[in-house]
């Protein structure tokens, strides 16, 4: 799962993440005060850019800098907000054509600022990196970006494609679905959801309540320290670690992946399983496994 060939992980790289190696011919800086009165949602549409914020009680404001290998390109570099309904979009984008890093060639903008602690933050990233400090609530969505949200004070819910998102600190946590990008969650202080994981990965660490996981297809999933129950309702050729689980395990159905238990404060079950294997130990209550396991 983790073993990439070189050139093929370079290709996937962040464009904002190879922009920022590049030389920046022409800069301005970019600022903006955000109008937030009456909003209760606001909304950052990160793009292929850089951005990164605290939630706070000081200045509802970004500033940063637009960096582009033409005085063109970086006039059509654009921080700006918009009002839709009882939400405030803040956009990072490149007007016109999308900001691309081919050659000599590069547009980008890296932004830093403080928005207000309670209102619900909503994270949209494209092929940029966001750092989301301290919001009350968050949604986020992750294209083939990096995104790190960290000290939420409620709830998080988030969707992964290709990149790779880190949740370190929230009430709980509802992770939708990772494709092929991984995922790395820890603190959370009460229930973790997962619809289904592709052939990416996705590794907990410290959960207050339980943790569900609908699907696993490919990918892995490592989880410790989970105070509470762990169910797995499809494991297909991925495998699964589990250690310090505890409440009970269950797994619904299980395919040619593998399945270790190290350390369970209740009862494991597997009710129906394929070819792969099942190891545990420190099973505290009854072990029930299909026959031949």
């Amino acid at each position: 799962m983790r073993t990439l060939l070189a050139c093929a992980t370079l290709m996937l790289l962040p464009l904002s993440a190879l922009a920022n190696d590049a030389p920046c011919k022409f800069t301005e800086n970019r600022d903006l005060k955000l109008d937030l009165a009456g909003a209760k949602t606001l909304v950052l549409e990160v793009n292929q850019h850089d951005l990164h914020v605290v939630a706070g009680s000081g200045p509802a404001q970004l500033s940063g800098r637009a960096c582009a290998s033409s005085a063109d390109w970086l006039r059509d570099l654009t921080l700006t907000q918009q009002r839709s309904g009882d939400k405030l979009v803040v956009s990072l984008r490149r007007e016109g054509k999308q900001g691309i890093v081919i050659g000599d060639n590069y547009a980008w903008l890296d932004i830093r600022g403080s928005v207000p602690s309670d209102v619900m933050v909503q994270l949209k990233v494209g092929s940029g990196d966001a750092h989301v400090e301290g919001a009350r609530s968050l949604s986020v969505d992750v294209g083939s970006g990096d995104a790190d949200v960290l000290r939420t004070q409620g709830s998080v819910h988030a969707a992964v494609g290709s990149g790779d998102l880190r949740v370190d600190g929230a009430d709980s946590l509802n992770l939708l679905s990772v494709g092929s990008g991984d995922a790395k969650v820890s603190n959370i202080r009460r229930d973790v959801t997962v619809g289904s994981i592709g052939s990416g990965d996705l590794e907990l660490r410290d959960v207050g309540g339980n943790v569900a996981i609908r699907t696993i297809g490919s990918g892995d999933a490592d989880a410790r320290q989970v105070r509470g129950n762990v169910e797995i309702g499809v494991l297909g050729s991925g495998d699964v670690e589990l250690r310090d689980v505890g409440g009970n395990l269950l797994v619904g159905s299980h395919g040619s992946g593998g399945i270790k238990a190290d350390g369970v404060g209740g009862n494991l079950t597997v009710q129906r399983s394929g070819s792969g294997d099942v190891r545990h130990s420190g099973v505290r209550g009854t072990v029930t496994l299909p026959r031949g396991k």
